[in-house]
């Protein structure tokens, strides 16, 4: 348990350095980064702490006979035929699958090739019986093959571990070369690895983006093998003293591989997965509402029939039933585009060549009955989510008119307004008036005027894909076996030679989830979404300098009050989601010359996809309101104005006397004192003469004004607030190391606008901290360095871990610290932002100051700048781009850096032209593109690569240390 937070971040961020490095200075420690989005590398303890939450809170059991029902329904005839052949050919005997161990407890080789040939045999079988029953029926190219020795890791490095058995899409007649083929890459990368890692530890760096051009064509191979798997099976040879541990080790274990199968096949909606224990069956299935499994094994051995059905049935379903999405393609130039799992071989080496992350695959969407043809990925970190919106987000062209396009697709939460709050309640299976609350919804509620630039994601189309909702069209409304919160662990009984029954294994199991998963407070059912977005850009931190990074959040903060006046609370800002966007980006009705003349920007704040809408504001009766606000006597302003003076020696005008009287918001029904807003007066000006506070008190003709405070005047409209307003399917939305120290800790509490504000600081924060220039390159302290490191660079990794890669808790009572000590922040974070940060400091602790005064509370008031920080952050930056200091801009290395930033920015989108010319055609309006290319080799300058917000830092702290004591 973590102990508590002491009261001074500055003596233990002292004391933590020091006897860390003092023990540590000569080992390389890796760091187990938080899941979030400053790192996407997903090793293996990040696979397995993600698949751990998702058991926990999204697992659910159900009637064996209902699941069988639902996924596996029965042909008697089909299955006797099989069960009779298979004990003709003595496959099964004396009431025992044949090849398999008798006694539990063997070695798991002796069940590798036996299972694997059992499967294959059933599979043979049913086939033949359905093909009799239906002469149309096509052979199945599938496949049950033995992999327990061969590792088919992700080209991605997800996971060391293998399923033991696979079912895959292939012709047996390659089965023998395709299975040497791939052996002898994964071999062969595997050496490559080792050889990589070896050299890495003896250099300072090497780029994180660029595959080995020499582990490519191992790489697909191996890409190939995971894009045809249809099903996994993991097998524990155990079936007596199965512990809690040795259940959760071996569904972890198989929900790492269901995992892993929604990583690399973006095609998929759900998947299916086995658990063999000895004799005993264990069924399960994921989509992305979460697992769910059956409530009792099948004995194959027992039950034969029923093994048979589960087998046969899963050998010989459709594509469309084991869940391939049948509204994607392959992308071919020939307009036969392939669905993937019917391409052979040499058809998917080709179709994903130089796809090792599949960044560049092709795809053919259908959106409302237009075809969109993928360009090349923009973010797939999130595809492989068990339970959430597994979003992923392409450039696109749209065929039809040549329209350079954005398409996020994502499994949006379907409204449970009324909806029991736990599992095991009864789940309504009809509905009253409910719609999908899709982020299209969003974006058309917030486009209130679609005459004005928003500065927000501009919409171009959305489909809620027909017969995608997890409860109701994948699951069929299968009810979850409600879970005993009055259970009592029991000791499980065995035999008479020591062994536990197959029903006490099956309660042992049972047990098991009721001991080790909380159950869900809620059931979030999902369906498919896809838009289309018109704006194309880059993240924030590919900034082509100060000036544009600082414009561009003052277009996102500019967006975001348009959002909130409209009644709507963004939740989710990130660096990922606020675009720097080119403002001439493809325009084809203009020749490429005539394009890349200007390549002015704006930032555009996107991904609606966590906002809440409060409908009920209406912000012409805002404005009516602040409007009809009365002012205070004179007399009161006068005594406001005369205490002020009185007490510090300052004068404030009749403006702000009236805004701290005013605007103010008392939590308790005590209403708010000329006296409540002197006091709330001394608070600002104190937060002025904060140690490290660079910010003057700008004085006009003797009188502190509303500028000069940063308060906004007496009659503004007050924004939505969200007091009432609850996480919809009780989500926490955010990114946690951007989330605000507020919403990190375990209470819940309304998310508002000031929430968000702390979130673009973190943000501001972070980019000053691992940057070192225009272009987005990390900083080279970020790098592998030889030890001993220098102390700056020690304490520079000690502040990246403690607020935004190390667990949540850690950051979020690193936050809570370092607001009970406000004046720390320069001296012990600021200090170690890059040189080339040093002008934007001041926007930095001016929102500090705005955030510490706001969530100060004054007088258990809500103060202006609780209440209005977006417009309070606005006017910093305002300031500050009226000021625009460029010297930085002027020097070396930094000018180098800001040309290749845009020479990369061209590059990127002469390739994104070149690649539309070759899906659609050449246009007679466009000049030769291949001309234009071919200045460069190097046609990879512009593409985005797998987003790894943070560097592969080994010289980090241990995990185990705190920033607290």
């Amino acid at each position: 348990m973590l102990t508590q937070v002491s009261p001074s971040l500055s003596q233990n961020y002292q004391q933590t350095t020091t006897s860390l490095f003092r023990a540590r200075a000569d080992t390389r420690v890796k760091s187990t980064m938080s899941l979030n989005a400053t790192s996407n590398r997903n090793l293996t303890e990040h696979v397995t702490a993600a698949v751990r939450n998702d058991l926990q809170k999204n697992t659910y059991l159900v009637n064996r006979e209902d699941f069988l029902q639902r996924f596996f329904p029965s042909d008697d005839d089909a299955v006797r035929r099989t069960y009779n052949a298979l004990v003709s050919d003595k496959s099964y005997v004396d009431g025992r699958w044949a090849l398999l161990p008798e006694t539990p407890g063997k070695q798991e080789s002796a069940y590798y090739k036996p299972f694997a040939l059992i499967l294959n045999r059933i599979c043979q079988e049913y086939e033949k019986c359905t093909r009799v029953d239906n002469i149309n029926c096509a052979k199945t190219r599938r496949v049950w093959l033995d992999r327990h020795s061969k590792n088919p890791a992700s080209v991605t490095r997800a996971a060391s571990n293998r399923p033991d058995i696979v079912n895959l899409f292939i012709d047996e007649a390659q089965l023998d070369e395709f299975t040497n083929e791939l052996e002898s890459s994964i071999k062969e990368l595997e050496k490559q690895e080792q050889t990589k890692d070896t050299a890495a530890a003896s250099t300072s760096r090497r780029s994180k983006d660029d595959p080995d051009p020499k582990a490519s064509e191992h790489a697909e191979r191996i890409l190939a093998y995971w894009l045809r798997i249809a099903a996994v099976v993991e097998i524990k040879t155990k079936k007596s003293d199965m512990t809690s541990k040795e259940y959760q080790d071996t569904l972890e274990q198989l929900a790492g591989y269901l995992r892993q199968m929604f990583r690399e096949q973006h095609d998929r909606m759900f998947v299916f997965g086995l658990i063999l224990f000895h004799d005993s069956l264990s069924l399960w299935y994921c989509d992305r509402s979460g697992l769910l499994g059956v409530d009792r094994f099948i004995d194959i051995n027992q039950e034969p029939e029923l093994f048979i059905r589960v087998i046969g049935r899963l050998s010989t379903m459709s594509p469309t039933e084991l869940g391939w999405d049948p509204t994607m393609k392959v992308y071919s130039s020939d307009g036969q585009h392939a669905y993937s799992h019917s391409l052979e071989t040499d058809g998917v080496l080709k179709n994903f060549v130089r796809s090792t992350y599949l960044y560049r695959t092709r795809w053919v969407i259908k959106i409302n009955g237009e075809e969109y043809v993928t360009i090349r990925a923009l973010s797939l970190s999130r595809a492989e989510v068990m339970c959430g919106r597994g979003q992923l987000i392409w450039v696109a062209v749209k065929k039809k008119t040549r329209q350079v396009v954005v398409i996020k697709q994502s499994w949006s939460p379907f409204p449970t307004f009324g909806a029991s709050k736990h599992e095991d309640d009864p789940i309504p299976t009809e509905e009253h008036d409910l719609t999908i609350r899709s982020e299209a919804s969003v974006y058309h509620h917030a486009h209130s005027n679609p005459d004005e630039d928003m500065k927000i994601g501009r919409l171009i189309a959305h489909e809620e894909v027909a017969n995608t909702r997890t409860f109701r069209d994948f699951r069929r409304g299968i009810q979850h076996i409600p879970r005993d919160r009055t259970h009592q662990p029991t000791s499980a009984k065995r035999d008479a030679e020591g062994e536990l029954k197959d029903e006490i294994v099956h309660i042992s199991a049972v047990q098991w989830f009721q001991e080790r998963f909380v159950p869900p407070e809620q059931f979030t059912e999902r369906q498919l979404s896809r838009i289309v977005l018109k704006d194309y850009g880059y993240p924030l931190k590919r900034f082509r300098s100060l000036h544009e990074l600082v414009q561009s959040i003052e277009d996102c903060l500019e967006a975001y009050q348009d959002l909130l006046q409209n009644g709507i609370l963004h939740r989710d800002l990130s660096p990922g989601n606020c675009l720097i966007c080119p403002k001439t980006m493809l325009a084809h009705s203009e020749s490429p010359q005539n394009q890349f003349q200007s390549l002015e920007t704006v930032g555009r704040l996107i991904d609606l996809d966590h906002a809440k809408v409060d409908k009920g504001h209406n912000p012409r009766e805002a404005v009516a309101k602040a409007l009809d606000r009365v002012a205070p006597a004179e007399e009161e302003i006068q005594r406001l104005i005369d205490n002020v003076k009185a007490d510090f020696g300052l004068v404030v005008n009749a403006d702000v006397s009236k805004s701290l009287y005013v605007l103010p918001i008392p939590i308790t029904d005590v209403s708010w004192t000329v006296g409540k807003a002197v006091a709330y007066a001394e608070a600002i000006v104190e937060s002025f003469r904060c140690e490290g506070a660079t910010t003057r008190l700008n004085l006009e003709a003797g009188k502190l004004t509303l500028e000069g405070l940063r308060l906004v005047h007496w009659q503004t409209p007050l924004p939505p607030r969200f007091q009432n307003r609850e996480p919809e399917n009780a989500e926490r939305s955010g990114t946690i190391p951007y989330m605000s120290h507020v919403l990190l800790n375990e209470e819940p509490i309304p998310h508002t606008a000031v929430h968000d504000m702390e979130s673009m600081f973190w943000v501001l924060l972070y980019l000053c901290l691992t940057r070192k220039g225009p272009g987005g390159d990390l900083r080279d302290e970020l790098f592998d360095q030889p030890s001993p490191l220098e102390k700056s660079t020690q304490d520079l990794l000690l502040v990246l871990y403690f607020f935004y890669d190390s667990p949540t808790q850690v950051i979020q009572n690193n936050k809570n610290t370092l607001f009970k000590n406000p004046k720390d922040l320069d001296p012990h974070i600021l200090r170690h932002i890059h040189p080339y940060f040093n002008d934007v400091k001041p926007i930095l602790l001016e929102w500090w100051r705005i955030l510490c005064l706001g969530f100060k509370r004054c007088n258990d008031a809500e103060t202006i700048e609780y209440l209005y920080t977006p417009r309070l952050f606005q006017s910093v930056t305002s300031k500050w781009l009226q000021d625009c200091p460029s010297k930085v801009e002027s020097e070396e290395p930094y000018i180098a850096m800001m040309n290749k930033e845009e020479m990369r920015r061209r590059k990127d989108q002469m390739e994104i032209l070149k690649h539309v010319a070759d899906i659609c055609g050449p246009d007679k309006r466009e000049t030769d593109v291949d001309t234009a290319m071919d200045t460069d080799n190097n046609t990879d300058v512009g593409a985005i690569k797998p987003p790894f917000d943070s560097p592969p830092r080994n010289n980090v702290p241990n995990p185990e240390v705190r920033l607290y004591k």
